[in-house]
């Protein structure tokens, strides 16, 4: 019986070991969920409302997300400079 015991703890922490190493992999890789806003760094948009007080919302795709730069008119063109959590950081685009 004791040997079972051993034997069952050891397939336990082996399957929870490696669901443990999955769920890593997946936090870590570049197409996770939460590192969407990545792809579109380098992308420019229109402004369909403006940024007032350094922040804002932009469309792109078929997910609204936050912006955060500077004060900016609706219609005014920006271009996605980085990202803060799930919030694009965005700059003016020269004319």
């Amino acid at each position: 019986m004791t040997w079972f015991v051993i034997f069952a703890c050891s397939v336990f922490a082996l399957w929870g070991w490696r669901r443990y190493r999955e769920y890593q992999r997946e936090l870590n890789s570049p197409l996770a969920s939460h590192r969407q806003g990545h792809s579109h760094i380098g992308q420019v948009i229109v402004l369909e409302t403006g940024l007032q007080d350094g922040t804002g919302r932009a469309r792109i795709g078929n997910r609204e997300w936050v912006i955060r730069g500077p004060n900016m008119p609706p219609g005014s063109k920006a271009r996605v400079t980085g990202v803060d959590g799930t919030v694009l950081l965005v700059d003016r685009v020269a004319r």
